[in-house]
């Protein structure tokens, strides 16, 4: 299971996240408010003008909803063209909106030739709900614009209706009334906005979890995906996993879907003509493993087929299986490639490279045996339960009869592919059918490849390297200088230090501790003297 941080918010990014969920809310309804009072204001002017009113008669009227309409036109603008503006002055915009509605609140209702007790109690009414519900206010804030509403309308109709020639009979409980539906409002108001933040902050979370589980599953499939591939090809993975989809959608009931269950009615086997087949086995590792523990025994392995993968990828190279400690691989699969064979003979000298600078550094005998066959095989995937994909055809077992009659650090191959490497290498006599039988039967002439690098070392170099090597350090058992030598590189990227050069010091002393045990920012050839670089 992927690592919790992968696809799971922290609680500082969750607030972050939710305040950018209500700010996209409250920007959404605060935009819905100011197209319907805009609208409003419209249509007052249209009926007004409609209506054929003189607008002498009614200037505060026809001044205070154009008036209105300008201002809510102008946030309206604001809010729509800049919301990094909007953002920043969110409340203040808020107010002004509720300013100019409790403007025209009043106006309205002392515009008119009589005023009463009830005048634009609705429209004060709908100014609260828009307060409590629209307006991007915290609660507190909320509450105390929605009582100003109400407590100034109340108190302005008390004073001009008690200042007026003839008061209105009962007017104080008109305007107790008055107070009870603003109370009401207020209660209802407030409650709708708890209910609509809990609801807001509920919805938030299930999106949430929505998407972080979204997140982990395709997290999850991708790494299944990863998996898949690492044990079987891209294309043919693909293709098998396509068709184990179309099998399932065909399939009708539950009875027929077992029956189905079976992943391999087809057989992902192919033929590929002129690839090349790369057998190579470590000599020397069998007794070197037979000193080591299981742990030291699972690094040098994951660090040595770690460097060789590396090695595989930089050559166009497929790696087809591990046995022990023989790797073999292709080149040439899935798309054909003009250079296969030059590929193979790359990687097998890169191979016996490597391995010769492990031993150079840690004194272990140990070194590569390579064989290359060009040719023809059938690839596919086998197994019902536990997927494998190979390669087969005589050409693969000749490969492997290449490598076992084969020299320790030399690349053996066959005619074939000493053809196809068109004269990219020098080579000279391998005399395969003296060392293995089948190869003698079959009558196949080999070559050993004569590695370009080979000539560049010279023989002070390899005098140098030798006093170069600490006398403490090989003390230890061969397994244990493997294992610290090789626990320096780092799994995730082997040979890493192979970039530095510098061996000794200029005293002619290799950097060790002084208990004669190897630094950990060692480079790999700390311990071997100068050489060129690859070719």
């Amino acid at each position: 299971m992927p690592a919790k941080g992968k696809y799971m918010l922290n609680g500082q990014e969750q607030v972050g996240l939710y305040k950018q969920y209500c700010y996209i809310r409250q920007y959404q309804l605060l935009v819905l408010l100011l197209g319907i009072s805009i609208l409003s204001c419209v249509v007052l002017l249209v009926l007004f003008f409609a209506l054929q009113l003189n607008a002498l008669e009614h200037p505060a009227f026809v001044g205070v909803v154009s008036c209105g309409l300008a201002l809510l036109g102008a946030v309206f603008a604001m809010v729509c063209c800049t919301e990094t503006l909007f953002q920043r002055w969110m409340r203040l915009l808020a107010v002004a909106v509720w300013a100019c509605l409790l403007i025209m609140g009043f106006v309205f209702t002392l515009s008119g030739s009589v005023t009463r007790a009830w005048d634009q109690v609705p429209f004060f009414l709908f100014t609260i709900f828009t307060v409590y519900t629209m307006m991007p206010f915290q609660m507190r804030d909320a509450v105390i614009l929605s009582l100003v509403t109400s407590v100034s309308h109340i108190v302005v109709l008390s004073i001009v209706l008690t200042t007026s020639s003839k008061p209105p009979t009962f007017l104080t409980y008109q305007l107790v009334s008055n107070g009870v539906i603003f109370l009401c409002g207020n209660v209802v108001g407030a409650f709708h906005k708890v209910l609509m933040a809990r609801a807001l902050r509920q919805t938030f979370l299930d999106t949430l979890s929505c998407l972080e589980i979204r997140m982990k599953l395709e997290i999850e499939k991708r790494q299944q995906e990863n998996l898949l591939q690492s044990v079987l090809p891209v294309y043919i993975s693909m293709e098998m996993k396509l068709a184990i989809i179309e099998r399932l959608k065909e399939s009708k009931d539950a009875q027929q879907r077992l029956v189905k269950d079976n992943n391999f009615h087809s057989l992902y086997v192919k033929r590929h003509e002129n690839v090349s087949i790369l057998y190579a086995d470590i000599v020397g590792f069998t007794r070197l493993a037979s000193d080591c523990s299981p742990k030291e025994l699972v690094i040098m392995l994951n660090e040595l087929f770690g460097k060789f993968d590396q090695i595989a990828k930089e050559n166009e190279c497929m790696r087809i299986k591990i046995l022990g400690d023989c790797y073999y691989c292709v080149s040439g699969l899935p798309v054909s490639l003009p250079r296969h064979a030059r590929n193979c003979v790359k990687m097998g000298l890169d191979m016996c490279e490597a391995i010769k600078q492990v031993r150079e550094a840690t004194g272990v005998d140990i070194n590569m045996r390579v064989g290359v066959h060009s040719g023809n095989v059938l690839c596919g995937v086998i197994g019902l339960r536990k997927w494998q994909f190979d390669v087969w055809s005589h050409d693969v077992t000749l490969a492997n009869h290449m490598e076992s009659g084969g020299l320790p650090g030399r690349v053996h191959i066959t005619e074939a592919t000493l053809k196809h490497l068109n004269k990219a290498y020098e080579v000279e006599e391998g005399n395969g059918h003296l060392r293995d039988p089948y190869l003698k039967e079959q009558n196949i002439n080999t070559y050993l490849v004569i590695d370009p690098r080979s000539k560049e070392s010279s023989v002070s170099s390899q005098r140098k390297t030798k006093q170069c090597r600490h006398n403490d350090g090989l003390k230890m058992r061969a397994s244990v200088r493997m294992t610290r030598y090789l626990e320096s590189w780092g799994a995730a990227k082997p040979f890493a230090h192979l970039q530095s050069r510098e061996l000794c010091t200029p005293t002619g002393n290799c950097d060790l501790h002084a208990n004669g045990k190897l630094r950990k920012d060692i480079p790999l050839r700390s311990l071997v003297c100068p050489r060129t670089t690859d070719r």
